[in-house]
């Protein structure tokens, strides 16, 4: 069996392979190319083994990884740092620390969304953010005028013209 660590970015991955003593088999760099992915993950025979932090671009990679085979585990970014904070941190270094920790067992998963829910998920949360940013104006503009002894927001036609411009 051979684990594979890998720190995703955006144009560019850093992989460690590791086999089940936890000798590094491989390390590379590699741009954020589907082909050259798989060429990586393509040259070894043996059953494998992968794990990647569950940051913003994960969803296609998970997705390519499922569709050649190969099981990819998505690590739960908050508790794994818990885990692996180290003083020298460095791409290759992340990927190399996510081996061996797939390798041993330790590795906090995150929940792999089924692709069919992730636009969902993916509205709702830009929905609660816009919220968020809606309500802070409308609080910010009470405060202005809190400074001015105005009523604030409680007389009716500020109130309205307020939310409608955040609206």
């Amino acid at each position: 069996m051979l684990y594979t660590g890998i720190d995703l970015h955006r144009h560019v991955i850093a992989l460690c392979t590791v086999n089940e003593n936890g000798t590094v088999v491989a390390r590379s760099r590699i741009k954020t190319d589907p082909a050259a992915i798989l060429t990586y993950f393509r040259q070894w025979p043996d059953p494998h083994r992968a794990v990647v932090e569950s940051t913003t671009g994960w969803y296609w990679f998970c997705d390519l990884l499922h569709t050649a085979g190969i099981d990819i585990i998505l690590a739960h970014a908050k508790y794994l740092k818990a885990i692996s904070y180290a003083k020298v941190k460095t791409d290759a270094v992340d990927a190399h620390t996510l081996a061996q920790l797939l390798r041993m067992g330790f590795i906090p998963e995150a929940h792999q969304l089924p692709i069919e829910y992730r636009p969902l998920r993916d509205l709702l949360r830009q929905r609660m953010v816009m919220e968020h940013k809606r309500t802070n104006i409308i609080q910010r503009v009470a405060s202005i005028l809190a400074q001015f002894n105005h009523s604030g927001l409680n007389s009716p036609p500020l109130a309205a013209k307020v939310l409608y411009i955040c609206a």
